[in-house]
Formats: C-alpha cells, structure tokens, sequence
C-alpha cells in the first residue's frame, strides 16, 4: 500500500468512525444519565435517513435546511418517546428502570424497523455529490465527504462546550457521574432525563444523515449499528461523555484499514475480535486513567 492509498483509507476511516461517534455518544448520554440502554437509537438513526432522502426527493435543493430540521424533529420525537413510554417507568422505580426500558425500546427497536421497511422497502444510496471534489496532489475527497467531516468536527466542538460551559450540560454531567448527589442539589432527574434522551436521539438523527450522505443505508441496519455503539461505549470506558468519539473514530479507521487487504466482511469481523481481545486485557476500558482504575 502507498502512501496515497494509505491516507486515502485513513481519511474514510475516520468519515466511518465520525458516525460510529455521533452514534455512541449519543447511547452513552442516555446510559450514563439514565442509566438506560436504548435499543432503539439505532432505528432512530436509521429512520431519519429515510426521512432525510425523502425530504431531498420533494425538495431538492433542501439539504442545508434539511440538515436542521430533521435533527430537530427527532429531538422532538426523542422528547415525545420518553414522556409516553418511559418516564413512569422512571417515577415508578428509578432504581429498578434498566429492565422495563430495555424491553420498552425493544420493542420499540422493532416497530420503527417495520414502519420504516413499510414506507420504504428498499435500501437507500448515498446522495450523488453536490460539492465539486477537493484534490491535494494525488489524494482525492469528495465534496459531500469534506463537507460531513466538516459539519461532525463542528458538532463534536459544540456538543464539549455544551457539557462543559452551560448549565443544563453541567447538570447532565452531574448526573452522570453521581446521581443521588444531583438530585439532592436539587436536579430534576425527570426533566434532565427527558433532555438527555431527546438529545441523545437529536445526534443519532444527525448520524443517519450523514451515513445516507455516504453510504447505504437499509431498514434493517437499526439494530447492527446499535450494539456496534454499544460495544464503543465499553471499550472506551465509563466517566465521560465524550470518551466515545475517540473510541468511534478508532473503530471506524481500524475497519476501513482491515477492509483494504481482508474485504468488508472480514474487516468488520477482525476489527471486533482485535477489540474484544484488547477489552480482555484491559477490562477498564481504552482511554480509562490509572486515578479511575484504582478508584473502580
């Protein structure tokens, strides 16, 4: 492989692992915060694409809107999900709430991968390129790519100074990391829940996006894609939020790189057996400190 080849793959890596992160961050805000495995983020992700194609077939010219508005109405219908079928689980017993809300988006899971493959029975391509094609010497990049890598390094900026500066970031974060210390501060755990998961399924939306931007997207992938997020989610440790970009993009590059010799297939295969090898030996988690480590 030469040095062209080499960034080439480097630079789709890390297009494939930018998704991987916007999607485990998200599962992670919803599991660090409430505590809740959501096993249907994956469908949300994926129903926002379809959303997103159809949206572009009435309105072509669209896409820079659509690339708002769609985000906003699941966030939206992220909100509207919580209120009606998780939050008294929540009221009921928060202590007891992982159970009842893994069946709960379970089955959700399924109803929205039937819905979506009703409305639309087959795959969905990426869209053809909008953007002329960017060329330094001999590497080529694709406007709609450039453009993607651009939109998720501003929304990882975004989505720091938001945990970090504001007050409802802070909020969530103090739930995440001690959650009977926050609430007796004062800190609606209904509320900041609600925000969480509406967030959560905001960037999961995002990410279906830009995966139907590059590649193809089917009604069948919900599910995939979820446990893909949930496995970068613990390899890359818990105590922080953010901790899942780094691990999403490590993903992403190690697949496309084992792509190129063994095929995609094989490369998805190898890329998780390296990682859950390394999960063994270093239970604690990738980006863990030696301070956590001790504490856990």
């Amino acid at each position: 492989m030469d040095f062209t080849s080499f960034i080439q793959l480097l630079l789709s890596g890390l297009l494939l692992g930018g998704i991987y992160a916007m999607v485990a961050v998200g599962l992670a805000l919803c599991f660090g915060v409430l505590g809740l495995l959501n096993l249907a983020h994956g469908a949300f992700l994926v129903l926002a694409g379809f959303v997103f194609q159809a949206v572009q077939g009435f309105w072509p010219t669209g896409t820079l809107v659509s690339f708002i508005m769609v985000p906003l109405f699941f966030a939206g219908l992220g909100w509207l999900t919580f209120r009606c079928f998780l939050q008294s689980s929540l009221k009921r017993s928060p202590r007891d709430f992982l159970v009842p809300a893994l069946l709960i988006t379970l089955g959700l899971s399924f109803i929205l991968e039937e819905g979506t493959l009703t409305l639309w029975d087959r795959s969905m391509a990426g869209l053809v390129s909008q953007f002329a094609p960017i060329r330094w010497g001999q590497i080529y990049l694709s406007g709609n790519r450039l453009v993607v890598l651009i939109l998720m390094l501003a929304i990882s900026a975004v989505l720091q100074i938001w945990l970090t500066r504001t007050d409802s970031g802070r909020r969530l974060r103090a739930l995440s990391q001690e959650p009977t210390g926050a609430t007796l501060v004062g800190i609606s755990l209904t509320q900041e829940t609600a925000i969480a998961f509406a967030m959560a399924t905001a960037l999961a939306a995002m990410a279906g996006l830009f995966y139907v931007t590059l590649f193809t997207v089917s009604p069948h992938l919900g599910l995939p894609l979820t446990l893909k997020a949930l496995f970068i989610v613990v390899i890359s440790g818990s105590g922080s939020l953010t901790r899942p970009l780094a691990g999403g993009l490590a993903l992403g590059t190690l697949e496309t790189m084992l792509a190129a010799p063994f095929g995609a297939h094989w490369a998805n295969f190898l890329s998780i057996g390296l990682l859950l090898a390394f999960l063994c030996w270093r239970p604690q988690g990738l980006f863990a400190t030696k301070r956590e480590t001790n504490i856990g």
